[in-house]
């Protein structure tokens, strides 16, 4: 018993050594929070060593990242020692950026974010640029960023569920539209309506996974999170096929038989004769009306 009292006496002791952090100047954060003391009581600690402080809360009404996705922020970077900025996006546009692809600080502290929050974090060199350093950042140096998140950006993902219900590919289910051609689909979310229906000389923006029948993938845009874009007079049949009869948002599960694609000549990945189930998510279509000079030229529209 007489330990347990010593034990909650020394708590409260080291808590009152602890200084609070009486205001922030949201306007110039850095007044108020440089240099870094590790002993604030507002500073949320992470296994790892990344230590933050919230500046302002959003609504809280989005969603956290996650390592896959892509985000939208505001930052400044600056090093611990000195308070010396290295780089800055403010004054400027907005950076985007895959969230996987950024120092493992930043991937770790931005997934305890949420859009409209603004943080101060601290991270030390080993969650950083690590000994060696890169460009103006030096070896073993610890830094620290403001950093706003203004938008995340979902990954796109192999729909597991979605694959499931498609191996083995059933032919015979009355959930599978089947063309006479050969092709056959499995609707698994449709995108409005509105959307327009790809024409001969449109180009469009496509998220793709292709599988071998025995399950092995042939390809994926999923891994660069980049949509594959097609103009519709270059596709294989059964693709040209397919994605004029898609909108976009729609999201299908199709079985694309070889006499639609490569038949017995084979692609690269795609055997000879080979059979090739895709998921395919249609991201944009480019209207091409009238005819352009240039076919090279058109971008997304979203």
């Amino acid at each position: 018993m007489m330990r347990f009292v010593f034990a909650a006496m020394a708590m409260l002791a080291l808590a009152a050594c602890q200084p609070t952090l009486k205001t922030i100047d949201k306007d110039d954060p850095w007044k108020s929070l440089y240099p870094w003391n590790h002993s604030w009581k507002e500073v949320q600690k992470l296994p790892s060593g990344v230590e933050y402080v919230v500046i302002r809360k959003g609504d809280g009404t989005g969603g956290f990242p996650s390592p896959a996705d892509r985000v939208e922020v505001h930052y400044d970077g600056r090093f611990a020692k000195n308070g010396e900025q290295f780089d800055a996006s403010y004054g400027g546009d907005t950076i985007t950026f895959g969230l996987d692809g950024v120092i493992p600080g930043w991937t770790e502290g931005l997934q305890k974010m949420q859009p409209g929050d603004e943080f101060m974090f601290w991270i030390p060199w080993k969650m950083a640029y690590g000994e060696e350093g890169r460009g103006p950042i030096g070896p073993k140096a610890d830094l620290m960023f403001r950093v706003e998140l203004f938008n995340v950006i979902a990954a796109v993902v192999a729909d597991t569920a979605a694959w499931a219900k498609v191996t083995p590919w059933p032919t015979d289910s009355p959930d599978i539209v089947r063309k006479s051609s050969g092709l056959e689909y499995l609707i698994v979310e449709s995108g409005p309506e509105s959307g327009p229906l790809p024409g001969d000389r449109d180009f469009v923006y496509v998220h793709m996974e292709g599988r071998l029948e025995d399950g092995s993938t042939i390809g994926s845009t999923y891994e660069d999170q980049a949509p594959l874009r097609f103009p519709i007079a270059d596709l294989t049949p059964g693709w040209t096929e397919l994605v004029k009869l898609m909108r976009p948002g729609d999201h299908w599960m199709v079985r694309m038989p070889a006499h639609l694609m490569y038949a017995d000549e084979g692609d690269g990945r795609i055997p000879p004769g080979a059979t090739v189930i895709y998921e395919v998510r249609l991201a944009d279509v480019i209207v091409i009306d009238p005819p352009p000079d240039d076919l090279a030229a058109p971008q997304p529209t979203k």
